[in-house]
């Protein structure tokens, strides 16, 4: 990256420079140059305020005759977008994610703010090496686990904790997707004896709250695929049930979605991103369509036999307008929780009284259908060392 005396000196450092729009690429340059060499998150976001400067510029320019100016700022351009790999690490992404949080803690809403740190946290997390990814992730979980350790946590969640720190045990890879989609995939065996790995949505859009949470969400997949004993799938319904106790189950979690939407309007205690972000789970627990679309998706890709997709599609189909709670009602449950948590909210917050009621609601129900199964309770975890 050139200089930026070097850059002024390249693209004419006359008397009117100070009335030209490139000023805005000498301010975004310099910046650059300012940031501290401990700070690849920081310097990653600048580099990329000198490539919006330098397209902006062109852009305003080009064909006004400024050959010689035009092409030292598509050259640094150039250099600038060249020099954002180095900056692809897992220190850089780190520290988005700490950027990400201290706008939380202000108050602040990070899908607004103008640096898009959440598609920077995503850019970079393609360029960590896997390994080092998966232990970082690794880190996530003992922090999860941790939480368990915290007096004010509330016990429901403190139970689901457990039982999801049981259910890591059967994780054996966390990955970035580069092709597919976030999410929890069988990857070995099949039953009890299952292996999973976990694509992770490394967007960390809500930080490390929104990474936990999807954590949470993720490993209750897993933790109910082996209650309910269910297909590849992961539908939250027992094996074996009928359409008509399908049927009555979507139409109980649909009405406690309902309810929970209700007392989450218009609640004080959530600023406008947090009340966002609870109000994508609650919609996204409950979608048409969900189950028979995963369904068929699993089927053209040979991981569910015929009789296996006829059977969930039929399912879906019981449950009506509310198929997506037959596979991602616990899991939103469960995710929100940790996000209450992580955000201080009080526990006698209306929604949150709901939200552990229900959450309970779908724990007792995975509980019983393991007795059931002969399953046991969730095996026990040692209490996890927190993550540095």
């Amino acid at each position: 990256m050139m200089e930026t005396a070097e850059f002024q000196q390249r693209t004419g450092d006359g008397p009117m420079r100070g009335r030209s729009k490139i000023v805005q690429v000498d301010n975004a340059l310099t910046a650059f140059h300012a940031v501290p060499a401990d700070r690849p998150g920081t310097a990653l976001i600048a580099l990329k305020a000198v490539v919006r400067q330098c397209e902006a510029y062109v852009q305003h320019k080009e064909g006004k005759g400024e050959g010689q100016r035009l092409a030292g700022v598509s050259e640094l351009q150039q250099q600038a977008g060249d020099g954002q790999a180095k900056f692809r690490t897992l220190a850089a992404f780190n520290e988005l994610v700490a950027e990400i949080d201290r706008l939380l803690e202000r108050g602040a809403n990070p899908d607004t703010d103008d640096r898009a740190l959440a598609a920077a946290a995503q850019e970079v997390s393609r360029g960590i090496p896997p390994d080092d990814f998966h232990a970082m992730m690794e880190g996530q979980v003992r922090t999860l686990g941790a939480l368990s350790g915290d007096p004010d946590l509330p016990a429901e969640t403190r139970g689901i904790i457990g039982e999801l720190m049981a259910a890591a045990q059967r994780v054996t890879r966390m990955q970035v997707p580069m092709n597919g989609m976030p999410g929890m995939k069988i990857t070995a065996g099949e039953g009890d004896s299952a292996e999973f790995t976990f694509n992770v949505d490394a967007q960390a859009r809500g930080g490390s709250s929104f990474l936990q949470g999807h954590l949470a969400h993720e490993l209750t997949h897993v933790a109910a695929h082996q209650a309910f004993g269910s297909s590849p799938v992961m539908e939250l319904v027992e094996a074996g049930a009928t359409p008509e106790e399908v049927r009555a189950l979507a139409t109980e979690r649909k009405q406690t979605l309902l309810e929970l939407q209700q007392a989450l309007r218009n609640d004080p205690a959530f600023n406008d991103f947090q009340e966002s972000m609870l109000s994508e789970k609650l919609v996204y627990g409950a979608q048409p369509q969900k189950l028979e679309q995963y369904a068929s998706g699993f089927a053209r890709a040979g991981k569910i036999t015929e009789e296996q997709r006829a059977r969930l599609v039929a399912y879906g189909q019981a449950a009506g307008d509310a198929s997506g709670a037959l596979v991602e009602y616990d899991t939103v449950l469960n995710q929100m929780l940790v996000y209450l948590h992580r955000w201080g909210i009080s526990q006698d917050n209306p929604f949150y009284v709901r939200l552990r009621a229900a959450a309970q609601a779908a724990s007792d129900r995975r509980n019983q259908a393991r007795s059931r199964r002969g399953a046991g309770p969730p095996a026990p975890d040692p209490a996890p060392d927190r993550a540095p």
